[in-house]
C-alpha cells in the first residue's frame, strides 16, 4: 500500500505531504538539450515560502498566477476567487439548456476577509496543499489573520479568524436580512443569491451592519461556517453536521491484479465521523458503502450528493490491455491488412519536429504501425518503422534543432522553448496547456522503439523519463515536476487547462487523447518494467476512462443519476468540452459532430478496447450520419468513428471504413483494419468482395462498347471501338481503394473534388484525389467510386466523369475490366515504307514540303522511316518516334487531332511519341499526344482524328 500524508510544509525545504506514492520515478535534475528557461507567467507571492515546482493545472491554479485573483473551479459546489483583501465565493442558482450547451454561469454570492488588509497580492499565501485540497491564508502586518482549506466537496465555506475584524459583503449589491437563530451561532442571511446559513462554531460572534457589509466585533478569535441553504429540509442536515470540517486529505491506494483501492481519508477539526461531504455521480459509481445524507446541489456535472465520515473507499476496475487488441487480427482481414501495411510502411518518412503536438501524433502513429507488423509477423517491417522513428526522435537530441525540450524553472516542468513567451505556440505547452495529451504520443512512440531496441532505450532513458514525470509523477518527493499534473481527483479526469490567461476557468476537450497520455505513460513504465508506474498508470486511465463515459459520452435512456437531468443536452450524444460552470456539445476549433465524437476517441489504439462503450456508440453513428455521408466533410474524423464502432458492429465498421480515403495525420488505413480486425465476432469481419482489381486492363463501358482512351491532354473518355486502340490501364492496391495509371503516359487518374471535369490521368504520384474503388455488380461489371466526393462515375458524352449519386439523378456508369494479354501479332519493323490499306497509297514527305501525304503509287517512290522504341516505353506498352530517312526529322503530331502529321521535329517529345499495335496483319498508329487513331484524309493528308479502327486508320509497314 502506497501512502501519502496529510499536506505540504509550509517549509519550502522538506514537504510532510506526499501525493499517491512516497516513491517518484525518478530524482535526477532535468539535462535537456533546449536548456533551462522561465515562461512569462510567474509563480505570484501566493507561493511564497515554497519552491518549485508547483501545481499547474490544479483546480485552483487561479490563486497563484499573475493578479491571483481568477474565478476557480471550486471548492465544488462553489466557486471561488481571491482578491486583495478577502475570499469571493458562491453557487449557481441559474442553469439553462440553450441547445448545445448546459451553462450554470460562475455566481459571486459573498466576499469573506477582515480589516487591515493591505490592497496587495503580498498579503496571502498558501500554507499546505495536497492532491485536492489548497489552504491559504490571509495576514495583515498587525498579525490579525484569516485561513481558509478550500475542500472540494465541503457544502461549507470555512473561515479561521486570529485577532481580526471579519467583513462579511454581500457581492448581489444588497445585504438582505440578517436573522439570528440562535444569538451569536447562527444566523440566516436572505437576498437574491438565496438564503445562506451562517455559523461561528466557537466564539459567539457579533455583527453590524454597514452598507452591503455585516462586520464584526474587533480581536476575533473563532471559525465560521457559511453554507447555502437549497431546501428548507437541508437545514437540519446542515445543522447536524456543521461542527467538523476538514483541513486536509490523506490518500491511499492499493491495487491487486485489475482492480485499484482508494482510500479517501480527511483530516478533521472536530468529530470525523460527522464529515459532511458531496459526492459527484462518477464517485457513486465507486464508492463502497456510503453512509447517504440527504442533501443535494445542481452543479454543472450533476447533482453533488451528502456522504457521512471522513474516509471513502473507491474500487476501480484497470484496463489489461498493453501492446496489443486483446484479440490478433481475425482471418478474413489478414490478406488486406498485410497488404496494408506494407503500402503504409513503404510511404512512410522521417518525421522532423515542428512542435510537441502534431509531432507526436504522427510518431505514434508510425509506431502503431510497428507493433501491427510484429503482431502480424512483419518482423522485416518492424525493423523499417524502428529505423525511421529512431531518425525522427534524433532531432530532440539535437541541441541545433528548433523547437527544442527545455525545463521550465518557474513552474517546473518539460516544454517547448519556442513557446517560453508566447501562448499560441504549440497549443500553450509552454504555459502548461496539454502536456498530457503532447507528451502520451510522445511516451507509445519512444516505448515502442525502446521495445524493439534495448541499447536505444538505456542511452535514452533518462530523457523520456523526465517527460513522463512531466505528466505522471506520483509523488512530490521529486524535486522538479508537480504530481500528475493535470489529474484532478475530486472532479474524476484531467484538466487541460495551465496558467495561461490568469489560469481561471478549467476545460477539457480530448478525453480520447487525456487516456491515450495515461497510456503512453504506461506503456512507458512497461517498457522500463516499472511495475509501480505501472500500477499508477493504470489507475489513472481507469479513473479518466470513468471520467469520459461519465461526463462526456451521453446516454439517452439514462435518466438515474446522470449529470444532465435535461433529455434534450443527453439527446446530443456526445460532450465536446467540459468546463467548471458549462458542458456543451462544441469544441474551441470546431461544431460539427463528427468533430465532436471523434475527440473523444482519437487515437486509436488497444486502449479503446475498454474507452469505447457500447451503450455510447451505438448512437454516434445515427447522430453523426448527415455528416458522415456529407462528401465536403473529410476523412480524417470519420476513420476515427468508424473504428470505434466495431465495438458495436464489426462488419458494417468495415464497410464504412472501406470508403475512406483520408486517415488524418494521427490514425492510418493500416491501424484503422487492425481495430475493426481485432473485434470479436462470430463470422467474417472483412470482405473480400470490396477488395481492389489490380493487373493491367482496358477499361469498357458497358453501355456504349466503347473503350476509354486518355487524350493528349490527359482525360479520360469512352470513345474507341476496339481494345486495340483503348488505353492500356495499371490497376493497383492503395489503402482505401486502388489506383488507376494510364500506361500512355505513365501518369495517376484523378477525379475533380466538384465532379465537373473529366476523370484526368495527370498525377505522377496517387493520393486521396487519385483513389477510386471498384464495386463489383451482379453482372460481373464494376461501377467506379471516386472517393475525393463519393461521386460514382458516369460517362457523359463519352467523358469520364465522377458526377453520379442518389441525390443529382445522374445515373452511375458500368464498366468492364478487359484483361490486357500479350500481343501475339506482328512485331513493328524497325524501318520500313508506309502503306494506307483503304488508299493502296505510300506515304511520302520532303524536305520541301514536310507534310505527310499518303500519294505514292509504289514503295519505291515512297519515304522509309525508321521506328525507334523510345525510353518512356513500359514492360506492357511500347512507344516509338518515327524518323524520316530522307531528311532525318521525326514525325510530330497535335493535340487538336485538326493538324496533319508533319516531319519537322529534330527531337522526340511529347508529340513525337506514337504507339504502334499490330491489327489483322497490319497496324494501327496511336498519336500519344491526343489518344486518337493516325487516319488518311480526303485530301490525302494523315492527322490523327480518330477513334475508329478501319481501313483508313490501318497501315502496312514493308
Amino acid at each position: 500500500m502506497v501512502l501519502i500524508e496529510k499536506f505540504w510544509s509550509l517549509k519550502a525545504v522538506a514537504f510532510l505531504c506526499l501525493g499517491p506514492s512516497d516513491n517518484p520515478i525518478a530524482t535526477t535534475a532535468p539535462n535537456l538539450t533546449g536548456g533551462k528557461i522561465a515562461n512569462t507567467a510567474p509563480p505570484g507571492p501566493f507561493f511564497q515560502g515554497f519552491k518549485p515546482p508547483y501545481p499547474t493545472d490544479a483546480w485552483w491554479s487561479g490563486y497563484s498566477v499573475g493578479t491571483q485573483d481568477s474565478t476557480v473551479s471550486g471548492p465544488f459546489p462553489f466557486e471561488s476567487a481571491t482578491t486583495n483583501t478577502s475570499i469571493v465565493f458562491g453557487i449557481s442558482n441559474k442553469r439553462d439548456f440553450d441547445g448545445t450547451s448546459i451553462h450554470q454561469p460562475t455566481q459571486t454570492d459573498w466576499s469573506v476577509g477582515m480589516s487591515g488588509l493591505p490592497n496587495d497580492l503580498q498579503h496571502r499565501k498558501a500554507t499546505s496543499w495536497d492532491t485536492q485540497t489548497v489552504c491559504l491564508q490571509y495576514f495583515t502586518d498587525s498579525g490579525s489573520t484569516m485561513s481558509s482549506c478550500m475542500v472540494p466537496g465541503s457544502p461549507y465555506m470555512t473561515f479561521t479568524f486570529k485577532n481580526a475584524v471579519v467583513n462579511i459583503n454581500s457581492m448581489n449589491g444588497n445585504l438582505g436580512t440578517l436573522t439570528w437563530v440562535t444569538a451569536g451561532k447562527k444566523a440566516k442571511i436572505t437576498n437574491s443569491a438565496g438564503t445562506y446559513l451562517l455559523y461561528a462554531l466557537d466564539t459567539s460572534l457579533t455583527l453590524t451592519t454597514n452598507a452591503n457589509t455585516l462586520q464584526s466585533q474587533s480581536g476575533y478569535t473563532g471559525t465560521i461556517r457559511m453554507a447555502l441553504l437549497n431546501e428548507t429540509s437541508q437545514e437540519a442536515i446542515l445543522d447536524k453536521y456543521v461542527g467538523a470540517y476538514p483541513t486536509g486529505l490523506t490518500m491511499s491506494y492499493a491495487v491487486s491484479g485489475n482492480t485499484s483501492t482508494q482510500t479517501w481519508k480527511w483530516s478533521t477539526a472536530g468529530n470525523s465521523s460527522s464529515l459532511l461531504t458531496l459526492s459527484w455521480p462518477h464517485h457513486r459509481k465507486v464508492l463502497s458503502n456510503p453512509t447517504s445524507a440527504s442533501i443535494q446541489y445542481l452543479t454543472t456535472k450533476g447533482y453533488m450528493k451528502g456522504v457521512v465520515g471522513n474516509t471513502w473507499t473507491l474500487t476501480h476496475t484497470l484496463p489489461s490491455i498493453y501492446w496489443f487488441a486483446p484479440n490478433a487480427p481475425q482471418s478474413s482481414c489478414l490478406s488486406q491488412l498485410n497488404q496494408t501495411l506494407q503500402y503504409d510502411v513503404s510511404a512512410l518518412s522521417v518525421m522532423v519536429p515542428g512542435d510537441f503536438y502534431y509531432w507526436g501524433g504522427s510518431f505514434a502513429r508510425a509506431a502503431r504501425l510497428a507493433l501491427i507488423a510484429e503482431q502480424t509477423g512483419r518482423t522485416d517491417l518492424v525493423n523499417t518503422v524502428v529505423g525511421i522513428l529512431k531518425q525522427s526522435f534524433a532531432y530532440w537530441l539535437d541541441a541545433t534543432h528548433s523547437p527544442a525540450a527545455a525545463y521550465e524553472t518557474g513552474w517546473g516542468g518539460v516544454i517547448n522553448k519556442d513557446g517560453w513567451n508566447n501562448t499560441w505556440v504549440d497549443f500553450g505547452n509552454a504555459y502548461y496547456n496539454d502536456h498530457h495529451f503532447h507528451y502520451g504520443y510522445f511516451l507509445y512512440g519512444a516505448s515502442v522503439i525502446g521495445k524493439y531496441d534495448a541499447t536505444w532505450l538505456s542511452q535514452n532513458k533518462d530523457f523520456l523519463t523526465h517527460i513522463a514525470r512531466d505528466i505522471g509523477n506520483p509523488s512530490p518527493n521529486d524535486p522538479y515536476y508537480t504530481v500528475t499534473r493535470h489529474m484532478d481527483w475530486f472532479a474524476g479526469h484531467s484538466w487541460a487547462s495551465g496558467i495561461a490567461n490568469g489560469a481561471g476557468s478549467r476545460d477539457q476537450e480530448s478525453t480520447g487523447e487525456a487516456i491515450n497520455g495515461y497510456y503512453g505513460l504506461l506503456m512507458f513504465a512497461e517498457v522500463t518494467g516499472n511495475n509501480a508506474l505501472i500500477d499508477y498508470a493504470r489507475m489513472l486511465l481507469a479513473i479518466e476512462e470513468m471520467g469520459a463515459q461519465t461526463y462526456w459520452h451521453l446516454y439517452p435512456s439514462v435518466t438515474t443519476d446522470t449529470p444532465y437531468p435535461e433529455a434534450g443536452f443527453r439527446n446530443l450524444i456526445t460532450v465536446g468540452n467540459v468546463e467548471d460552470w458549462q458542458a456543451g456539445a462544441w469544441l474551441f476549433w470546431g461544431a460539427q459532430r463528427t468533430e465532436i465524437a471523434a475527440i473523444q476517441m482519437l487515437p486509436l489504439t488497444p486502449i479503446g478496447e475498454v474507452t469505447y462503450d457500447k451503450a455510447w456508440l451505438q448512437n454516434v453513428i445515427p447522430y453523426c450520419q448527415a455528416e458522415l455521408n456529407d462528401p465536403t466533410i473529410g476523412d480524417a474524423f470519420k476513420s476515427v468513428i468508424y473504428a470505434a464502432y466495431a465495438t458495436v458492429n464489426p462488419q458494417q465498421a468495415f464497410n464504412y471504413s472501406q470508403q475512406l480515403s483520408d486517415w488524418g495525420s494521427g490514425n492510418s488505413a493500416t491501424n484503422q483494419l487492425y481495430f475493426v480486425a481485432t473485434r470479436s465476432s462470430s463470422s467474417n469481419i472483412c470482405n473480400t468482395n470490396l477488395q481492389t482489381p489490380q493487373g493491367s486492363y482496358y477499361i469498357q463501358d458497358v453501355a456504349s462498347g466503347k473503350y476509354v482512351t486518355v487524350s493528349g491532354s490527359g482525360s479520360l473518355a469512352a470513345t474507341a471501338s476496339a481494345s486495340l486502340t483503348a488505353a492500356p490501364f495499371t490497376l493497383a492496391f492503395m489503402p482505401g481503394g486502388g489506383s488507376i495509371l494510364a500506361q500512355s503516359n505513365n501518369q495517376y487518374v484523378t477525379a475533380d473534388p466538384n465532379g465537373q471535369t473529366a476523370l484526368a490521368a495527370a498525377r505522377a504520384t496517387p493520393s486521396t484525389y487519385e483513389t477510386f474503388r471498384w464495386v463489383t455488380q451482379s453482372d460481373g461489371s464494376y461501377q467506379l467510386l471516386a472517393l475525393v466526393n463519393h461521386d460514382y462515375v458516369s460517362t457523359t458524352s463519352s467523358n469520364l466523369v465522377n458526377n453520379a449519386n442518389s441525390t443529382n439523378g445522374i445515373t452511375a456508369g458500368k464498366y468492364k475490366l478487359v484483361p490486357i494479354t500479350s500481343s501475339t501479332g506482328a512485331a513493328v519493323p524497325a524501318s520500313g515504307t508506309l502503306k494506307n490499306v483503304k488508299t493502296g497509297k505510300y506515304v511520302v514527305a520532303t524536305a520541301a514540303n514536310v507534310t505527310l501525304l499518303a500519294t505514292a503509287t509504289s514503295a519505291a517512290s515512297a519515304t522509309k522511316w525508321t521506328f525507334e522504341k523510345l525510353s518512356t516505353s513500359t514492360s506492357t506498352t511500347t512507344y516509338y518516334d518515327i524518323r524520316s530517312q530522307t531528311t532525318n526529322e521525326i514525325v510530330t503530331g497535335t493535340t487538336s487531332g485538326a493538324d496533319p502529321l508533319t516531319a519537322a521535329r529534330d527531337v522526340a517529345s511529347t508529340w513525337e511519341s506514337f504507339q504502334i499495335l499490330s491489327y489483322n496483319g497490319n497496324f494501327v498508329i496511336i498519336d500519344l499526344a491526343n489518344g486518337l487513331n493516325v487516319a488518311v484524309q480526303a485530301d490525302n493528308t494523315l492527322i490523327a482524328n480518330s477513334n475508329i479502327v478501319d481501313s483508313s486508320t490501318t497501315w502496312t509497314i514493308a
